[in-house]
């Protein structure tokens, strides 16, 4: 750079920080200014030709960042992740922001006068706490000062995802990297997401004097959360065909699945009038009870049985308990059994169908006069022989022909003149009578 300006050898000002522990964006990966949402509008700088002034981010062709304008970007925390402007979430993952700053104020002339000096120099950035599936969030990154021109200056970067994620800031991950003694150190994250963290050099002064030797970056990292749990319903030992009389054992399974603890999950079984429940018959397995615990019987309450707190990713738990199937069904009766599983992330249900069958009783087939739901059993739409020919009409004339169409017409006719036959002798007969 020209005029003074001292051009560092460090790398950890050219987002090429291996020393940091990743690989960012590289002398031949500088970036032009994208449609994020970044601000104000500002006279803008070069690299040869940099501002009579203190402002912050308003050089256009940094050897090492490109436009300086698009000063936040995000990736993917994984080996040779480089960052951008947009990046696609997952749950499960860690994701890292790159803030940079620079006071672009001549070195030579103005850098390190009362003009040039940037003073209460800071920093804020903001992310969303929660990321819908299809929506395009936005991380944002500030940097402000009390005598700079403009007094602040901001740009974001886009996160995307397919499902909804939430996203959860790593305590102590957000650092500050520059060529002085405050490299690597830990910035207050209270501030940093609050009214703004102070910048500087060898300490938190909030003084940055103009020229890139005091420029530097702020990096922190979030991790991509998601709820999910399974459940599902059985019967143990696989027999679903039942008789009156007989103890039953269902088992309900839940798997949380997702990224997040789910709290006071509740499993509630609604039990058909052909069932009875067996009370003091429940037993609760989970990660904490393997073996399996006995518990009360608020399963097939009106507010079902809370099975407690599970851990994302292997909380499970599975509940058995039993039931008797009462006097009352009948041969080939079929009943289902449901049950919900609700947490603070939403319900789910599970059913199992069970029929009576003794072994001995004939369970009648099932036919469309007895389950008219049944597909190919929905009542077809009457037709007369008319409507019936035309269709015929219609169909043949279309793919068979001109003689099919006479033959058609034909009996179009013949069936007409039946009619009209029928219609003359009802007439004559009328007039017969009317005379008598």
């Amino acid at each position: 750079m020209k005029r003074g300006f001292k051009k560092l050898s460090l790398s950890i000002l050219t987002l090429g920080l291996a020393s940091a522990g990743f690989i960012g964006v590289t002398t031949s990966d500088t970036y032009a200014l994208v449609d994020t949402p970044w601000g104000p509008d500002r006279t803008t700088f070069t690299w040869a030709d940099p501002a009579p002034y203190a402002t912050f981010n308003s050089i256009t062709d940094n050897p090492q960042l490109g436009d300086e304008r698009n000063f936040v970007r995000v990736r993917e925390v994984k080996d040779g992740e480089k960052f951008g402007d947009e990046v696609s979430l997952e749950a499960g993952k860690t994701y890292e922001v790159y803030i940079y700053y620079h006071n672009n104020a001549d070195a030579h002339d103005v850098g390190k006068t009362a003009i040039g000096i940037a003073d209460g120099a800071a920093m804020k950035s903001s992310f969303p706490a929660v990321v819908k599936a299809g929506e395009k969030a936005t991380v944002t990154g500030t940097i402000f000062a009390s005598d700079t021109n403009p007094l602040e200056v901001w740009d974001g970067a886009y996160m995307t995802t397919s499902q909804d994620i939430y996203l959860r800031y790593i305590p102590g991950t957000a650092t500050i990297h520059n060529g002085g003694a405050l490299n690597g150190q830990p910035i207050g994250a209270d501030y940093l997401f609050g009214d703004g963290a102070l910048l500087g050099y060898n300490k938190f002064s909030g003084l940055l004097p103009g020229c890139n030797e005091y420029a530097g970056y702020v990096t922190y990292q979030l991790f991509a959360d998601a709820p999910g749990f399974n459940i599902s319903k059985s019967v143990v030992g696989d027999n679903y065909k039942v008789k009156a009389g007989d103890v039953i054992t269902f088992k309900v399974r839940y798997d949380n699945t997702g990224t997040m603890d789910q709290e006071n999950v509740v499993i509630l079984d609604t039990l058909p009038d052909s069932l009875e429940y067996v009370a003091g018959s429940a037993i609760l397995y989970n990660n904490n009870f393997p073996d399996g615990k006995p518990v009360n019987d608020d399963i097939v309450t009106e507010h079902g049985m809370n099975i407690g707190n599970y851990a994302g990713g292997n909380g499970w738990a599975e509940v058995t308990y039993n039931v008797i199937v009462k006097d009352s069904v009948n041969c080939g009766d079929m009943f289902k059994n449901a049950v919900t599983v609700s947490t603070d992330d939403g319900n789910k249900n599970a059913e199992v169908e069970l029929t009576v069958d003794d072994g001995n009783c004939v369970i009648p087939e099932k036919t469309c006069a007895t389950n008219p739901e049944m597909e190919g059993c929905q009542e077809l739409p009457n037709t007369g022989p008319v409507e019936i020919i035309m269709a015929t009409v219609i169909i043949i004339g279309i793919g068979g022909g001109g003689y099919y169409l006479y033959r058609a017409n034909k009996t179009l006719k013949t069936v007409e003149n039946a009619v009209s036959g029928k219609d003359a002798s009802k007439d004559s007969s009328q007039k017969s009578d009317d005379m008598v």
